[in-house]
């Protein structure tokens, strides 16, 4: 018999680990697993992107079912967050929702984990899958929770080698039923999509004698897009006349358009908001940055790395477990002078541009991603008689 897997997110808004879990689901072995999704909310550009055969259920309504009448949005707002509290406090609620009872259950995110400690399916294997580096915008405290959690499932899997060092040594833990497994990249999707039109792409990118730097990533303090407009500035101060594109939004949207505004570089740093389809964009620039102050094993750098783009970026992370510096990518630390040193060396220097990119031709997608699937699949099934290591 197949054995069922659940997958618990909250919504499928763009963002890597969406796009993690859409990989999963395309790749899961279909004779061996038959796959679910539980969604807290039914919302997010990436719902379609859900293969057909993979069951999805929603506890609860996404705004584009909802009213746009604001008065009526704000009671269906709170009445659904009344109704998610509910499945917290009683989630023997999710039941009656699913009618089947899964063999293993993965919070692919660790906001998901609480819920999947609570869960009603006694029985089920339980998975967490670990993303983020919780040292920069958490307390010990709240990392010694998480840990605690950790302990409690028959497995964690973190996102790169580095995330899962990193947290251990932040809180002094050793998370022995924890591995690491690296994101794969769609590479059939990524070129496809970079191919197709888009309206404003002609005229966002139209003045072709300005270098263009292109990043893709939410607009967040750990994207470091602070940072970079700072930089950008001090470039076209000493007279590299560039543009740079950011495609994502997020909490500090305001802030960071505030400060294009009062630093009057509107024309050249441009924050494009969300877009269903970031890759035309990374195909028609010269360049991908990514300033982040912290990460885990970024999915935008290896769709990067399939369209051929030449990347600098900071080295955090599992980046280098990605990318080597001066061959696929050019690497800096999180440091002002570096990002900058870097990008000029981008626009001063096509040699090593194109040393980069025929560097980066030498990456072979399939076969790193089926190392990947096949690691997922053997976990899994492992997982099920109890034999993991």
């Amino acid at each position: 018999m197949k054995k069922k897997v659940m997958f618990r997110i909250r919504s499928m808004q763009m963002g890597g680990v969406p796009k993690v879990l859409i990989d999963i689901l395309k790749n899961l072995d279909k004779e061996r697993f038959e796959a679910s999704v539980l969604l807290q909310i039914n919302q997010g550009e990436l719902l379609d992107d859900i293969p057909d055969d993979v069951k999805v259920t929603a506890l609860a309504k996404g705004r584009h079912e909802m009213s746009f009448i604001k008065p009526i949005l704000f009671i269906q707002l709170v009445m659904r967050n009344v109704k998610i509290q509910m499945y917290k406090i009683f989630p023997s609620l999710i039941k009656k929702k699913l009618f089947e009872t899964p063999d293993i259950e993965i919070a692919i995110t660790h906001s998901s984990l609480p819920d999947l400690l609570r869960s009603p399916f006694k029985n089920s294997k339980k998975v967490n899958w670990f993303h983020t580096d919780i040292s920069w915008h958490h307390t010990k405290e709240y990392g010694e929770k998480i840990a605690r959690m950790m302990k409690k499932c028959d497995l964690t899997i973190f996102g790169s080698l580095h995330t899962r060092l990193t947290f251990e040594n932040f809180l002094d833990v050793k998370i022995y039923n924890g591995i690491h497994i690296h994101n794969t990249f769609d590479e059939k999707n990524v070129l496809e999509k970079s191919l197709l039109e888009i309206p404003d792409l002609k005229y966002r990118f139209v003045d072709k004698r300005r270098k263009i730097f292109v990043s893709v990533g939410r607009l967040e303090y750990q994207k470091g897009y602070d940072f970079l407009i700072e930089v950008h500035k001090e470039l076209v101060n000493e007279g590299y006349d560039h543009i740079i594109a950011v495609i994502g939004d997020g909490s500090q949207n305001v802030n960071l358009n505030n400060k294009v505004k009062a630093l009057k570089i509107e024309d050249s740093f441009l924050l494009l908001g969300n877009r269903n389809n970031p890759y035309p964009y990374i195909k028609n620039a010269d360049y991908y940055i990514q300033p982040s102050r912290y990460e885990s094993y970024p999915i935008a750098l290896g769709e990067t790395l399939i369209l051929n783009i030449p990347i600098i970026s900071t080295d955090v992370g599992g980046v280098s477990e990605l990318l080597s510096h001066e061959k696929t990518a050019y690497l800096v630390n999180f440091d002002k002078d570096e990002l900058k040193r870097a990008m000029k060396k981008f626009m001063n220097n096509p040699h090593l541009v194109e040393e980069i990119k025929n560097e980066q031709k030498k990456f072979n997608v399939e076969n790193y991603n089926t190392k990947i699937h096949s690691k997922i699949n053997h976990v899994l099934s492992k997982l099920v008689i109890n034999e993991i290591n």
